[in-house]
């Protein structure tokens, strides 16, 4: 059996509005829904991978709260080994507050509980361990040590990172934002190199409808794009790193694993949500095998 994707990171509740356009600074506009669900990067990508086939262990915290359960539960609900989900008592569970256009979201997080993590727990490494951006950085440095697989990262949001961390990432999953933070070289291409020189094994920069790019020892290669009419962006990167991470662990090549995440990710931007918009692993083979 295949080992686990072992997902360190986020756990959020999602306040999502939607609204034809983004406000100009001062403007007042009116919106056309409103709705709470659950997310944080960290969650969105661990449910996402459980739906692409991978069994899936959760490390993350929440307060000690109404929400805080809910998510637990959720969670549970979806397949996800919740057992290295801690509770901090003093802390309020982490919140995402996103507003949805049909070109694109934006997204104002408060860390509540995900920022609150201690050297106590032993950091559970798996075939594929995978981190992002939304918990404290010395967390995830923490994790790259203790790694004993594969470790994935996603630069979500975006912020510098160490050489030393960067030379233990053997995949770095970005969008074109965050690439340009963490490489200060200018364009796709040259910020590849240069992360690549700085010891990244493989390097993917995701571009929305135009696909995604991706570079290892082996050369570049633009993956395929999947043609959506987008209803909702906001769970399209969770949907390609998590099902990029499930993939990853029952053998499929970078580049194999890095196109059924491009397909997954297309089909997420047709439903509106994050979790409530990831595929089933037969909607992803059915449209990478189309």
């Amino acid at each position: 059996m295949p080992e686990p994707v072992v997902v360190i990171g986020s756990i959020n509740v999602d306040h999502v509005v939607r609204a034809g356009a983004f406000p100009a600074p001062g403007e007042t506009i009116t919106g056309q829904g409103v709705s709470i669900g659950l997310g944080g990067k960290g969650a969105n990508q661990a449910v996402a991978a459980h739906l692409a086939g991978a069994r899936v262990r959760m490390l993350g915290r929440v307060g000690a709260d109404s929400d805080g359960e809910l998510a637990k539960s959720r969670l549970s609900s979806r397949g996800v080994d919740i057992s290295g989900v801690r509770t901090i008592a003093d802390a309020a569970t982490g919140s995402a507050w996103i507003t949805v256009t049909p070109q694109d979201n934006s997204i104002i997080v408060v860390p509540g509980a995900n920022a609150f993590w201690d050297d106590e727990q032993p950091l559970a490494s798996g075939g594929v361990t995978l981190c992002q951006l939304e918990i404290p950085l010395a967390v995830v440095e923490r994790v790259a040590e203790a790694c004993t697989g594969t470790f994935v990262v996603n630069a979500a949001p975006a912020q510098p990172l160490p050489d030393a961390l960067l030379a233990r990432c053997d995949v770095l999953v970005v969008n074109e934002h965050e690439l340009a933070v963490v490489s200060a070289a200018s364009g796709v291409a040259a910020a590849h190199r240069d992360l690549l020189d700085r010891g990244v094994g493989a390097v993917i920069t995701t571009l929305g409808a135009a696909g995604a790019v991706l570079t290892d020892a082996d050369g570049t290669e633009e993956l395929p794009v999947f043609p959506a009419q987008a209803v909702d962006t906001t769970g399209a990167g969770d949907a390609f790193v998590g099902v990029l991470a499930a993939r990853l662990t029952v053998g499929d090549n970078l580049r194999d694993a890095a196109r059924w995440g491009a397909a997954a990710g297309s089909l997420a931007v047709r439903r509106a949500g994050a979790q409530e918009s990831f595929p089933s692993v037969e909607e992803i083979q059915a449209l990478v095998g189309s």
